[in-house]
């Protein structure tokens, strides 16, 4: 039973985002196009883009930009992010795709396009940029869990923005900090951190009994959760194909039609790749549990021999590493001993942990 304690997680875990390249053939208008399902034409590309109707409804969108915007066009701002991009291999702006949980927009879009305003305004006054978010229906064609897929679309321009006197758009400097090798993951993990703290908001304010955790780790239902294998859009697409077909047959009375061959290898590299996963998760958990007890007792009977190939326990040539001697003078002070004490415990804990990385590929060379 599920409490307000205990709340449970969320599938709505996906929170992807990244640049749009020229390198690429891909367009800031062509993406703005996409998600708002309106009609672009690409100046500097000299090509109009439109959404298909088979894609799913687009319920919602809106231009968050600095003040002075409320005159801006989907088209006068994206072509002006492709126009302020002079070279041919520069990224005029940035995508990101984002899961809803269906809790917030099965009873109405509020819930929804609050998160997503606020995210949006977020973005605004962190960097300066200015973006569009849309927010998506899942595909009229989809059933199951598909059939839950709500999600919001938001393209970024990656200049810092202003609006002139009259309310024009004017393109500024480079927002380096989201491109930056080192600086960009610190503040892709502050954006997560924020959509994960307002989706969780709104799940309190609507009553809901999940929680979204935007953690790299793997949360799943407990400590004995073991993680499945990325399928991808091809598989995807395979699967409700198959189950579409499999419903007609049933419905029908019809034989069931049999898998495509590669949902079938799919299915039985899954299942073998989770119980593989499985065995590691045990035998690290063995492993870790024997590396404990080790640890504490060398710390608590103060063990003085080092494990082998230590700066500690250095053999000298020509000498074996069993009789090899101790390099460190021995000091009385009681506070060089406690140090000791640590960095025999830190060696031996590698020692152990190099072990079980070697174990581990031998049983994986075995398989």
């Amino acid at each position: 039973m599920t409490t307000a304690t205990n709340p449970t997680a969320s599938k709505a875990v996906h929170y992807k985002t990244q640049p749009i390249a020229r390198r690429k053939d891909q367009s800031a208008v062509y993406y703005a196009a996409y998600i708002t399902g309106e009609t672009l034409h690409d100046v500097r590309r000299d090509k109009t883009f439109w959404r298909k109707d088979d894609q799913g409804d687009v319920l919602h969108w809106e231009i968050v930009g600095p003040d002075g915007e409320q005159n801006w066009t989907l088209s006068e701002l994206w072509n002006g992010a492709e126009h302020a991009a002079k070279k041919i291999n520069e990224r005029p702006g940035r995508q990101t795709v984002i899961a809803l949980p269906h809790e917030l927009c099965e009873g109405g879009h509020e819930a929804a396009r609050r998160v997503a305003r606020g995210h949006c305004l977020w973005l605004r006054d962190q960097y300066g940029i200015a973006s569009t978010w849309a927010l998506h229906a899942p595909s009229p064609k989809a059933h199951g869990e598909s059939a839950k897929n709500w999600h919001i679309h938001i393209v970024e321009t990656d200049r810092r923005m202003t609006a002139s006197g009259d309310g024009r758009p004017v393109f500024g400097a480079k927002v380096r900090e989201l491109t930056d090798g080192k600086q960009g993951k610190v503040e892709i993990e502050r954006r997560r951190k924020d959509w994960e703290k307002r989706v969780n908001a709104e799940l309190h304010r609507v009553g809901a009994a999940t929680r979204v955790n935007l953690g790299r780790k793997p949360q799943g239902d407990g400590p004995d959760y073991i993680p499945g294998v990325h399928r991808g859009p091809k598989v995807n697409a395979m699967l409700r194909k198959h189950q579409a077909a499999t419903r007609v047959a049933m419905i029908a009375g019809r034989a069931l039609p049999p898998p495509p061959k590669r949902v079938a290898s799919y299915l039985a590299y899954a299942a073998a790749r989770k119980s593989a996963n499985a065995a590691h998760r045990a035998m690290w958990q063995a492993t870790g549990k024997a590396v404990s007890q080790i640890v504490t007792a060398s710390v608590q009977f103060g063990e003085p021999t080092a494990p082998p190939n230590t700066v500690k326990n250095r053999a000298e040539p020509g000498q074996s590493k069993d009789t090899a001697t101790s390099n460190a003078p021995p000091s009385d002070v009681t506070q060089d001993e406690e140090k000791a004490r640590k960095r025999d415990a830190k060696d031996w804990e590698r020692f152990w942990e190099q072990e079980a990385r070697k174990a581990l590929s031998r049983r994986q060379r075995q398989r």
